[in-house]
Order: structure tokens, then sequence, then C-alpha cells
């Protein structure tokens, strides 16, 4: 019997052995598919959670989990800290209390020594080395209170550092608990972020400094603080009072914690002045000259902000008054003696830039304490008439290559964040002098990468900036999202200006130790990089349209 060409071609077609060898057909894990649908769910970040109630019970439960950690760390199964190099007096002094132990400097960087009792202070003995002049920080916020449950907690009168420790953590259980809140996504996703923060933080690099009499805890809380308060500020469309207010305070909290801190001003002044105030309002319509965007208008809506930035620069400026003018003459000394002229092609032309004597050049490499240094030569108060940090800056702007071996050098004071020559333990623990505690060290573990190859650092930190820069960009994502990537933008550009502030004002002078709260930042690019890179990969759903009636913007001034 014949056969049609039609029913011959629909033959040929599906027929699979008239087709030759076929390839394996790829098998089908039911389990493993759910298993990564699951994972998905629960970690990548999704839509927002619909109610915000089990938001808060979670992000409470984050913040408490992250108290017992740091608890964990720094108390079990023996008390570490931070030793102290005669830098705690000058601040804890204020508050009427001196170290039970007397002090000298070897013992004090071998162990900690964390009791403090009652003492009346005379003459120029407590303040800024010796000069009478006092100390201010905002880590005092942390030591009146501390001072005020030491007995409570049954170390006796006076202050003891381990009330301190455990104050820190509380602050940092609170900022953590408005951390998870501001995130964007689903739970698992903040839980996750919420994790890699708190395992930063409770490296014992950046914890052992909770139970010291040091002023780096403040600057660890406050930069936290910040990011957290510039979250909550971008976290919707419109800037509200309340944002402005939060980042304010926050800011004023880390600039007032150290004098290096400064070099968040600017940064911060540009993100209060970023976005206009706004109010939002539910209307039927809005008149047709409603949205012109003048600039008399834009200006007007910045009000609120422009007062924000001029408390801001207020504070600062009194902050800065009000250090002891002794600090600022050894940041000058050691800006020029110890980073300046020894790294130096020719010294002498240096000094000669600057106005100074071509005999200083003997005092390369020394700092005040030195038997050799400037301090002791006749022609010692040109130094102090003719140098200043604005001339040094100048001075780098001249010679922009001497910036590059600089940056060299402060990248590897990140890459080596343990301070190997200050002790972590009590006298009384058993360890040797010097010993420092490695309980928890999954920074201290990555810096050994970052030693190898310091340019990493500058990579991290790029990185951030750019993914931050691609998240903030992408308005589709939504506010809470571009808002997270707009503050960890900021959050780069801050801890660029706080590395150039500490490399310029005080060089190779204590460089591990004064470059500590950049490598707090550096090791927060480590959780902000894939954080950002889940939240371009997994976009959040666009919303349902809006019914009926129409939501219109009503711009305002204050």
């Amino acid at each position: 019997m014949a056969t049609s060409p039609a029913s011959f071609l629909r033959t040929t077609t599906e027929s699979p052995q008239s087709q030759g060898p076929q390839p394996p057909t790829r098998r089908a894990y039911p389990r493993l598919a759910g298993l990564r649908r699951w994972v998905g769910r629960l970690l990548l970040p999704g839509p927002a959670s619909a109610t915000s109630q089990p938001m808060w019970l979670v992000a409470v439960l984050c913040g408490l989990g992250a108290c017992g950690a740091l608890l964990l760390h720094l108390f079990v199964p023996t008390v570490v800290g931070m030793g102290d190099q005669g830098d705690g007096q000058r601040l804890v002094c204020e508050l009427g209390v001196a170290n039970q132990a007397p002090f000298d400097y070897t013992k004090f960087t071998q162990y900690i020594y964390t009791s403090w009792v009652p003492h009346q202070w005379f003459g120029e003995s407590c303040g800024a080395g010796g000069s009478g002049e006092p100390y201010y920080s905002s880590q005092s916020l942390l030591l009146w209170p501390a001072k005020w449950i030491t007995p409570l907690l049954g170390w006796g009168p006076g202050l003891d550092t381990r009330a301190v420790g455990v104050l820190c953590v509380l602050v940092f259980g609170v900022l953590l608990t408005l951390f998870v809140t501001q995130l964007p996504g689903r739970v698992g996703f903040r839980i996750l972020i919420a994790a890699a923060a708190t395992a930063v933080m409770d490296d014992g690099v950046f914890a052992d400094f909770f139970i010291s009499p040091y002023s780096e805890p403040a600057c660890f809380l406050g930069v936290f603080a910040t990011l957290v308060a510039l979250m909550f500020l971008w976290r919707r469309e419109h800037v509200t009072w309340l944002g402005i207010l939060l980042v304010t305070l926050a800011c004023m909290v880390t600039i007032t914690a150290k004098t290096q801190m400064i070099s968040m001003l600017p940064v911060i002044a540009v993100a209060l002045l970023w976005r206009p105030y706004r109010t939002r309002r539910r209307v039927r319509a809005a008149a047709p000259g409603s949205r012109g965007r003048t600039l008399r208008r834009g200006i007007l809506l910045r009000v609120p902000a422009m007062i924000a930035v001029a408390a801001l620069v207020g504070v600062t400026g009194a902050y800065t008054l009000g250090q002891p003018k002794r600090f600022s003459e050894l940041n000058l000394y050691n800006a020029v003696f110890v980073e300046m002229l020894p790294h130096s092609p020719d010294p002498k032309a240096d000094l000669a830039w600057l106005g100074l004597p071509a005999d200083f050049a003997s005092s390369s490499g020394t700092t005040v304490a030195s038997p050799n240094a400037a301090i002791y030569d006749a022609d010692y108060p040109q130094f102090l008439q003719k140098v200043s940090q604005e001339k040094i800056i100048l001075f780098y702007l001249a010679h922009p290559d001497r910036l590059v071996s600089m940056a060299d050098r402060g990248l590897d004071a990140i890459a080596h964040p343990v301070l190997g020559y200050i002790g972590s333990y009590t006298a009384g623990s058993g360890h040797k002098p010097w010993t420092k505690e490695h309980r928890f060290p999954p920074i201290e573990g990555i810096s050994v990468v970052f030693a190898a190859v310091p340019l990493l650092i500058l990579i991290l930190q790029l990185v951030t900036l750019v993914l931050g820069l691609a998240v903030a960009s992408r308005r589709r994502l939504g506010p809470a999202r571009t808002g997270f990537g707009a503050a960890t933008v900021f959050f780069a550009v801050a801890l660029w200006l706080q590395f150039w502030t500490v490399m310029l004002s005080e060089g190779e002078s204590e460089i591990y130790k004064h470059m500590i709260v950049a490598t707090f930042m550096s090791s927060l690019c480590l959780v902000w990089i894939p954080a950002l890179i889940l939240l371009l990969r997994n976009p959040e759903p666009a919303s349902p349209p809006v019914p009926a009636m129409r939501i219109v913007e009503v711009t305002g001034a204050v």
C-alpha cells in the first residue's frame, strides 16, 4: 500500500528511532530542586515581609543573639580586653578614678587591669600627657553609666572596664536590632546579613576594645549607628525630620569620639543635603504648578538639612577647639618627623619647603620622647610657628607622588589588624605577657590574605562603592533597597576620608592602632558586598497598581 508524503513526514518526525542516537535525558531530582527553592525562599532577599510585627520580633531576637555572642567572647572562660598604653588615664581620670595597679608602661601593655578605684586628682596629673588639659570624647557617654553600674555588678566602687564592655555589648545589640528592621527583603536574608555584621564585631580585633579605657568603642558603635540612621533616612521615598535628626545625632557621637573621626563631617553633610525634605499625603488632585522644581524651592526644601549641617559644624568646631593643644603639637610632630622625613628622597628639601632649618633632618624618625628629638633644638619654636595641618596637606598636594607610598603603608596597617604589642588577658589568668586571644578570629584569618596582597583591600572598597551605586541607581528595586545601596556608597567614601585623615595627621606613628577604625569599616565591606549582589540578582516584585484614588506627592518646606 502506498504511503503519502505527509504521513511519511509525520512518521519520521514522531519516531525517535528514525532520528538516530539521542542525548541522554537530564534526570530530575525533585528533592534537590525543592531544597534549592527552600534555601532561596529562606536566604534570598525577595519581597519584604507583609507585616511588621514578626519582623520586630526577629530583630529583637537577632539583637539578643548578638549580645550573647559578644558576652561569651569577652567573659568565657576568662575576661579578655585590650591593654593600656597610657592613653586610658587621660579619659578615665575625668571620672575621679585611678587604676588600682600603679601605672607601669610595660606591665600595662602586657596585661589588662580592669579596676579603677575612686581617686582625687590634683594639678596636671589628670589630662592629656600631664598637661592638665581635659580630653573629651563621646566614649564618656558609656563610661559614666558604667561607673554607676560597676557596684551593682559586684565589682566594687569606682569604675571597672568590664562594666564598660557590658554596656558596649548592649548598645551594639540595640543597634543591630534597628539594623535588621531597616534591611530590605525577607526575614532569612536579614538574619544572614545581621549574623555577618555580628561576626565582624565579635572578632577579637574589635571586640577586645570594649573592655578597655580607649575611645575606639565609641568609634565602632558610632559608625554603625550612622549607617543605620542613613538607611532609615533613605528607606522611604521621602526624607523626614526624624531621619534627619537620627543621622545628625549618630554623626555627632561618631565625630566627637576621636579627632580623626572629624572626617565623617563632609560625608554626612552631603548625605543630609542630598534629598530635599518632603511630606506625603493622599489627595485627589494637585495644582498644576505644585510640582515645579525651581532653585528657590529646592533651597527651601533643604532648610531642615541645612539646620542639621549647621549643628554638626558647630559641634565639630567646639570639639576641635576643646581638644588639648598638646595633642595638636604631637600630631604635627609625628606628621613631619615620623611620616614625612623618614620616607622622603630629600628631607632637607622638604624642610625648606616647610620653611624649617635643614638641621632638623637629624631628627628624622624620632618621636617627642626620643633623646635626639627636635623639641630639644633651639629652632623648635619655628616649627610651631610655621607648620600647621593645612600646610602639611598643601605639601602633599604639591608632591602627589608621595601619596602612593603613604597609601601603601596605610593598606599594610589595615592588613595587619592584630595589635601584638598589647596583651588581651588579665595578669592572673595564667597566660604569658602580651598574649593575644584568638577565640573567634574571622577577620584575623582573612587578614592573612590581605597581608599577602594589600591591594585587595582597595579592590574590596571599590567593589563596595560600585555595587552600592548600582543598587542605589535602580529605582525599580524599591526605596528600601536603594536606600541601603546609597548608605553603603557614603560608607565607602567615609572610609577613604578616615583613611587619609589618619595618614595625613599622624602617619606612621602607631599606625596599626590609629587605623583600626578604617580596618573595622573595611571589614564590614565583606558583609555589604554579598548583600548588595543578592539585592541586585533578586529584585523585589513590582507593587500592584494603585486603584481608584490617585496618590499625588505634595512637597513643602518645614
